[in-house]
């Protein structure tokens, strides 16, 4: 691929302050030399607790992230923080080489040969050893296992140092160097070389362009709703059509999708496939399901698809859907052509009602609204309707006149009175009051 088509991206650096000094300025000649935009944030911490805060700053402004080791990468992985990819330096013998020559030239009395080393794997120390001469048998070293085995890094140094098995510790983790120094242990902390910083961050530049190219893969979201048979024809069905067609675009518009009405029932959302990583909250929750089915009191089934053509997203997003119309809308299905489906579970129910009130009951205002506007009632009098009256202030068929009366009964908003005798016989007409009064 060629400079012109690889995008910009923007690398996260994140680790204790000194150390991400060192790889801003390593980033500054990476981004000097390449032909197409390169740009590094830092978040430097000076405390392990403080990296989730300094990450999340900065999350939605970058497309890849560097760390200082596995530590603080597993510590993002399994805090379920980490949202974009991200590589972390790498330390190897390279670095121990570094940090052995500072020893010596720093610590008076060191002997290289008694030392104890954290992080590192054996095999690693023991290559750097014998590449400079010197007999491990008085070295003693605990590798990284999991963010679990740092917590006995520190009392692993000291128990050793007061022995006086060694005589200075080598860490990778300044909290572990900083308790340490308290304790009056001789103590220096591996820092990757400037060459193992340099690899880590033209590899986070690689990752950052393929979530780029990735983020703008085209994908569609189909939306289909299902009515049930009392909710199907005429003027209910409009309304749906409308009011799912108003929801739609408001929650889309945060994202910059667009909308398209298909039918009365089915809409498709044209968006990338960054925006819906972004809308399913990385593929956890599915797209519009929970707040739709609230706002709209009725099931919706959501399908989401991707793939390299807009014919292909949309294909499998029409796919989705019908699987989705399978499960009665009770999960949203994501297809992208190859790998298997993945069910996303409603997110959310957030409605635009207010607190206390529900989609129906919102409709159920507007009707009662719209037929107390029209009768024009004096401050005072009680307003009275039948279905052939609301029928014909509502321009609606006399079925639907009957199905929106019995909403407001259901509501509050109406009461039914007792049925008035008919002069010229025939079954009599019930009458509903109106509760306008709730509307003040």
């Amino acid at each position: 691929m060629s400079d012109e088509t690889l995008p910009a991206v923007t690398v996260g650096l994140f680790g204790p302050r000194r150390l991400v000094k060192t790889m801003a300025e390593v980033g500054q000649e990476v981004a000097e030399r390449s032909a197409h935009g390169i740009r590094f944030l830092t978040g430097g911490y000076d405390d392990q607790s403080e990296a989730e805060e300094r990450y999340l700053r900065l999350r939605d402004r970058i497309d890849s992230a560097v760390f200082p080791g596995p530590w603080a990468f597993d510590l993002a992985t399994t805090g379920h923080w980490l949202t974009v990819p991200s590589t972390h330096l790498p330390l190897t013998g390279a670095a121990l080489y570094a940090a052995l020559l500072r020893a010596s030239l720093t610590i008076e009395d060191v002997d290289l040969s008694r030392v104890s080393i954290d992080s590192l794997s054996l095999a690693d120390v023991a290559e750097a050893y014998a590449e400079i001469g010197l007999d491990t048998a008085e070295v003693y070293d605990v590798p990284y296992e999991g963010p679990a085995s740092v917590d006995g890094f520190a009392a692993f140094h000291q128990e050793k140092y007061e022995r006086q098995h060694t005589t200075v510790a080598l860490t990778t983790i300044l909290s572990v160097e900083r308790d340490l120094q308290a304790a009056g242990v001789p103590v220096l902390r591996i820092a990757p070389t400037r060459s193992s910083v340099r690899d880590a961050l033209e590899t986070a530049v690689l990752l950052g362009q393929g979530t780029r190219m990735g983020a703008h893969q085209l994908a569609m979201i189909a939306v289909q709703v299902i009515p049930s048979r009392a909710e199907s024809g005429d003027y209910w069905q409009q309304e749906l059509a409308l009011l799912t067609h108003q929801k739609l675009l408001a929650e889309a518009r945060q994202v910059g999708a667009s909308v398209t009405r298909r039918s009365d029932t089915l809409f498709l959302v044209t968006t990338t496939y960054g925006a819906l990583v972004r809308l399913t909250e990385q593929f956890a929750f599915a797209p519009f399901l929970g707040a739709l089915t609230a706002q709209l009191g009725v099931p919706v089934a959501v399908g989401a698809g991707t793939g390299q053509t807009a014919r292909a997203a949309e294909a499998n997003a029409l796919m989705a859907v019908e699987e989705s119309v399978a499960t009665g809308g009770k999960v949203a299905v994501y297809l992208d052509g190859s790998s298997e489906r993945l069910d996303l579970e409603p997110g959310p129910a957030t409605t635009d009602a207010a607190p206390d009130e529900t989609p129906s009951d919102q409709r159920a205002l507007e009707i009662v609204t719209s037929i107390a506007s029209a009768m024009s009632p004096t401050p005072g009098r009680q307003v009275v309707v039948d279905v052939e009256s609301v029928a014909a202030i509502m321009q609606v068929t006399q079925r639907t006149g009957r199905r929106m009366l019995k909403e407001l009964v259901d509501a509050g908003l109406a009461w039914p009175l007792p049925p008035a005798r008919s002069t010229g016989g025939g079954r009599p007409r019930q009458q509903f009051r109106l509760l306008t009064e709730k509307l003040d």
